[in-house]
């Protein structure tokens, strides 16, 4: 195996690829909030519709290619057939170049549809921002994924850290400056379209180009496959990204974003960006941490013992998720509003609720991940697929029914839906088809604890409602769940054996290990 694919290197670039997604997503936290604050309520609520409808695009422009182009290089390489890698890597580059063009003439022609609310400015002024952001954004993607196939993960780390502190400094400068709406999305674009010239330098002064990545193993044996059948693979494998991507797109909270741009105002997308940034922060950070450090084990534990051991990882996890989302959900809560109107001001006062409402949803449902990695490990994704589109379909009709009448409330309870239908129904699908027998009566003393806990922090609260105060409450919290859980015998001496498996990534595990060992039923 090539040393950029081996153990210690690819746990190098674990780390190194983590700790960028937190530096970059603290920095871009950071900057929206001297944004939101340079601009008020009614400009950053455009501002934030912008970044979210040239994010969007990109994801179209390069739909499933990132995923496909990572896959069937880096296979290719492990099969010792670097020359067929390179070909595919044009050939797909030449399919995200068309998909681009597509998706640039597609937004052209819905683009009065989609112009944020109050936009005074010139409707080209506003295409070209969103053009040129995604343009460079979905370029660099592009590029960063054919790194990543041949094994350069250090490059995206480097890139997206060394651009996320540059557009800080650069939204600092334009605050000092007093500058607007305008010029805080020209930087915007100006940092999207250095994405790829910086990729491209990086290629290029780092030892290690992806040419030299490229050459087979010594010894290596080369696996020829012919063009046609690579090809009907490569097309099968991008057919269901493509699905998998565009359902991820529309069920990102989208539609309800859109809504309350057309029929709410640019205050109300204010609010609820900021509180879809703030609980991104917490819920789906936590997740997506969670998940890549149970995946392999759940894998593990498939190969080992088949459906039956994995479903023992799974309800295991389930428990798991459920504790650590309660606990996030009711640290939210208590959390939320000095969060709010500290970092971003009063006039932000709206978001506090929002705030409140997605972090109680997504800690409430974080498990979805663990029923989730089951359904992937086991060749379930139509499965998964299904029940994703499925909910996009209700809360569609939801948003549509609520959001025009409802503003930011009916966006709440749009999102509020969609996300219990993907959970319930997910649920549903692991353990009928799947036959995983999930403990029950553990997860409803976990939810107990979590209302003993929260009730107390309540009577803490109606001593006095002020910052401090609501910072204090949410240690109470925290620190109660963790007690309740265990006294009221919500975990069990076994499961010291799954958290032993996340300790090595999540040190503070280990000592949560031994306080259930020594304690628990």
């Amino acid at each position: 195996m090539s040393q950029r694919f081996g153990g210690r290197t690819m746990a190098r670039a674990a780390v190194l690829v983590t700790g960028s997604t937190y530096v970059a997503y603290a920095a871009g936290l950071l900057a929206s909030t001297l944004v939101a604050r340079a601009l008020g309520p009614a400009d950053y609520g455009r501002y934030a519709y912008v970044l979210w409808l040239s994010g969007l695009l990109v994801m179209v422009m390069n739909n499933g290619l990132t995923t496909t182009v990572i896959r069937f290089v880096s296979e290719l390489l492990g099969r010792g057939a670097p020359v067929q890698a390179r070909s595919l890597g044009r050939r797909l580059a030449r399919w995200q170049a068309a998909s681009v063009l597509l998706a640039g003439l597609g937004l052209m022609a819905v683009l009065p549809w989609l112009r944020p609310t109050g936009w005074s400015e010139d409707l080209a002024l506003f295409a070209a921002i969103v053009l040129a952001a995604a343009v460079g954004k979905a370029a660099y993607l592009f590029g960063v994924s054919v790194a990543k196939g041949h094994g350069r993960f250090d490059l995206e780390a480097m890139s997206v850290t060394l651009l996320a502190l540059a557009n800080v400094l650069g939204v600092v400068g334009l605050a000092l400056l007093g500058r607007g709406l305008v010029d805080m999305l020209l930087l915007f674009v100006l940092v999207s379209l250095a994405h790829p010239p910086l990729l491209w330098w990086l290629q290029r002064r780092r030892p290690g180009s992806a040419d030299e990545a490229a050459a087979p193993d010594a010894g290596a044996p080369v696996q020829a496959e012919s063009e046609s059948a690579l090809m009907a693979r490569v097309r099968l494998h991008f057919g269901w990204t493509v699905a998998l991507t565009l359902v991820a797109a529309l069920s990102n909270k989208a539609i309800e974003t859109f809504l309350l741009n057309r029929h709410a105002g640019a205050e109300t997308v204010a609010y609820f960006s900021i509180a879809v940034a703030l609980t991104r922060g917490g819920v789906d950070l936590l997740s997506s941490g969670l998940n890549s450090i149970l995946m392999p084990l759940m894998a593990h534990g498939y190969g080992q013992g088949g459906t039956q051991r994995a479903g023992r990882i799974t309800a295991d996890a389930v428990r798991l998720f459920h504790f650590l989302g309660l606990l996030l959900a009711g640290v939210g809560v208590l959390w939320a509003p000095p969060m709010v109107l500290l970092m971003y001001g009063q006039s932000y006062q709206p978001a506090v609720l929002a705030l409140q409402v997605m972090v109680v949803v997504g800690g409430f449902t974080l498990s979805t991940g663990a029923f989730g990695a089951l359904l992937s490990i086991s060749d379930h994704q139509k499965a998964r697929t299904a029940v994703v589109a499925l909910s996009i379909a209700v809360s569609g009709v939801v948003a549509l029914l609520l959001v025009p009448r409802w503003g930011l409330g009916g966006a709440l309870v749009s999102h509020l839906v969609s996300t219990l239908v993907v959970f319930g129904l997910t649920a549903a699908v692991v353990v009928r088809t799947m036959g995983v027998r999930l403990h029950l009566l553990r997860l409803v003393r976990l939810t107990l604890a979590a209302l003993l806990a929260g009730a107390a922090a309540a009577l803490l609260l109606a001593l006095d409602r002020g910052h401090g105060m609501h910072l204090l409450a949410g240690v109470l919290y925290a620190a109660l769940m963790v007690l309740l859980s265990v006294r009221l015998r919500a975990w069990h001496a076994d499961d010291a054996a799954l958290l032993e498996g996340l300790a090595a990534r999540l040190p503070p595990v280990r000592h949560f290990s031994r306080f259930i060992v020594r304690w628990s039923a």
